[in-house]
């Protein structure tokens, strides 16, 4: 019988593709179930294929010297078998034409093409609408770039045709030349995929008699476990009220649903109406809209008009499916600890700028030097921009520069901030284009001007006792805290979180105190993480500590150190915290051997950073910081003074 469906094609009539009658078409889709059977004769393969070339040929005296897509696909098809015929993958889209242009395809398609290319599913099929159509002398230029899009997908790839693809008699022969046949079906593994054609010239809103009778005889002689039907238009489908369902059932699709009784249908895939949209289960048969290929106007996922297509899994007899947002589909060296290093390199090593460390209270007018070095052997070109905040000033604001293979250059500028109220956070900032990487995309690199503040810490004159009373730090200078964040602007209330710390050391200790307005106490968590309600973070060199009142008391923990948990409550620190109506202390002696690699001497000096959170009993937190960017930032730089 094999046999018998690839001689009939030897004695076609040469009529047109569509005034041929049934004879020709029930044909090609014959012989696209005889390649379904032919997976397990792969010596007759190459026969089916030339002799479709020559059906071909003869019904398309025109057609282009191009192998057709589909009879393509099934070559590909045919030589990879399913590893198990039980289980394996395909994905589903629709829809993925040009809204706007005439020869064009999306970026979105492309994308979505580039992401199966990394999922590597057994195939991908589409619902139909692949070029925007129009007008006989604009169409064969669209499928020439179809053609040439489609060419990226290194998986095989079916289509059935849609509307724009198929119009009248002429777009259905360029179909049969670019694509191959209208309606055909193939088994994959224990699944029979049926493709139907909803574009039929003298077919109306239905499936031809021609085609019904085809689809009849592929359901009555298949053995496959599963069948999966595939269409451009949802005839079981509503184009306007989802509540006339049954209606339209009725009128449209009662009698494929009849069809399909007693034959184990699991799902039937539409396009069409743009988006996505699942009716469930009925009879038996899930149903669903999958038309996310193309761009969309107003919507979103809540009306379900958003860009997508469908990850379908087979494992037996379920068929199941996600839906996936192109755009979300990574290869597995999207970013490499090469990439890593690389951009650590240009942010900290390749691009930088000279340290402006600053008393505070003090002004600031002085020249700068920007370092751009190039350890490649390649020289590139670009230029430094700057950003300058109110009160700040830079001269000049830009300047270009080429940087020598292997080289380095060196670009002065003058910043000044005349006043000490303007040497202020925020700072002036520079961008600049670094075109030599090895590992990933050219980079735009924005980097601070590296602001430093510097205070003082002075050597405590007397014991100093952990109470909550400060009056032992009279002669520590007090360091406000200014830097807000996660407050409704206009709706700042001192009341509500504000504050300052100050630092003193001897030879046993560094001693940190915070005196922090707070109008309402909440720290209803224990462990490391008290930082979610009222806590105070702070940073000493590469050290990170958290201090909090909570519920069993004051609690210490170290989240960065050298050899101490991040879980535990840290008992090697000393910590008394004061709490009065609205108001509270924090007394902290930090041991000297856990301030590497700060001495505790006359001279030395530490980087300091500070944020305080603050929960107020609900969803809201607030932060309050020494400097922007909290435990983030580099912060200030303290020195140790007599």
């Amino acid at each position: 019988m094999k046999m018998n469906r690839l001689t009939q094609l030897q004695n076609l009539p040469q009529r047109g593709a569509r005034g041929m009658g049934m004879g020709p078409l029930l044909a090609l889709s014959a012989l696209f179930r005889g390649y379904s059977r032919l997976f397990q004769l792969p010596r007759l393969f190459p026969v089916a294929l030339a002799l479709y070339g020559a059906v071909l040929a003869t019904v398309l005296p025109s057609a282009t010297a191009a192998e057709p897509i589909i009879p393509r696909s099934l070559a590909q098809l045919g030589k990879a078998p399913p590893a198990s015929p039980e289980a394996f993958d395909f994905v589903v889209t629709g829809d993925t034409h040009s809204n706007r242009q005439l020869v064009y395809q999306t970026d979105l398609f492309k994308g979505m093409i580039r992401e199966w290319n990394i999922l590597k599913p057994a195939f991908a099929l589409e619902v139909g609408d692949l070029v925007l159509g129009g007008s006989a002398n604009n169409v064969p230029p669209q499928w020439d770039l179809f053609q040439k899009t489609i060419a990226e997908c290194r998986v095989p790839y079916f289509s059935a045709p849609g509307n724009h693809d198929i119009s009248d008699a002429l777009s259905e022969r360029l179909w049969l030349e670019r694509m191959g046949p209208t309606y055909y079906a193939f088994t994959y593994g224990n699944t029979l995929f049926i493709m139907l054609d909803t574009e039929e010239v003298d077919a109306l809103d239905v499936i031809s008699e021609a085609q019904f009778a085809w689809l009849k005889q592929e359901l009555e002689t298949t053995k496959a476990r599963n069948i999966l039907v595939f269409m451009h238009q949802p005839y079981f489908a509503s184009y306007d009220d989802p509540g006339k369902l049954d209606e339209v059932w009725q009128k449209r699709w009662k009698r494929m649903a009849d069809l399909f009784h007693g034959h184990p249908i699991r799902a039937v895939f539409a396009g069409h109406q743009h988006g996505y949209q699942d009716f469930g289960l009925r009879d038996g048969v899930h149903y669903v809209i999958c038309a996310g290929g193309a761009s969309f106007g107003q919507g979103g996922q809540s009306v379900g008009r958003f860009n997508h297509y469908l990850l379908v899994r087979v494992r037996a007899e379920e068929v199941t499916w996600a839906v996936i947002k192109p755009g979300s589909v990574l290869a597995a060296d999207v970013f490499t600890n090469d990439r890593a290093a690389e951009l650590y390199d240009i942010q900290h090593r390749l691009v930088s700028c000279d340290e402006v460390a600053v008393p505070m209270g003090q002004p600031v007018n002085r020249e700068v030097t920007v370092r751009v070095t190039n350890p490649s052997e390649a020289p590139f070109s670009s230029s430094i921009a700057w950003a300058a905040p109110e009160g700040w000033k830079v001269e000049p604001m830009a300047k270009d520069y080429t940087v020598a293979g292997k080289g380095k250059v060196e670009l002065l500028f003058h910043i000044s901030a005349s006043t000490p109220d303007r040497a202020r956070f925020p700072v002036p900032s520079f961008k600049t284009h670094y075109a030599n990487t090895r590992f990933g995309e050219p980079v735009d690199v924005t980097i601070d001007l590296p602001f430093v503040p510097v205070t003082e810490a002075v050597h405590a004159r007397g014991p100093v006792h952990l109470d909550g009373i400060l009056d032992e730090w009279k002669a520590a200078k007090p360091l406000a805290l200014t830097h807000l964040s996660g407050f409704e602007k206009g709706k700042y209330d001192p009341a509500d979180l504000s504050g300052e710390c100050r630092a003193m050391w001897d030879g046993q200790n560094l001693y940190l105190a915070f005196d922090i307005t707070d109008n309402d106490h909440c720290q209803p968590y224990a462990g490391d993480i008290v930082w979610l309600a009222d806590a105070i973070e702070f940073g000493v060199d590469r050290w990170a500590w958290g201090v909090s009142l909570t519920q069993s008391g004051p609690e210490v923990f170290s989240y960065i150190g050298e050899g101490l948990s991040a879980e535990t409550v840290n008992k090697d620190v000393q910590l008394a915290v004061r709490r009065d109506t609205g108001h509270t202390i924090y007394e902290v002696a930090i041991p000297a051997r856990l301030n590497k690699p700060l001495v505790l001497e006359k001279g030395a000096g530490f980087r300091f950073r500070v944020q305080v959170a603050d929960r107020d009993n609900s969803d809201a937190r607030h932060e309050l910081s020494l400097t922007p960017g909290g435990v983030e930032a580099d912060g200030i730089k303290v020195l140790l003074t007599e």
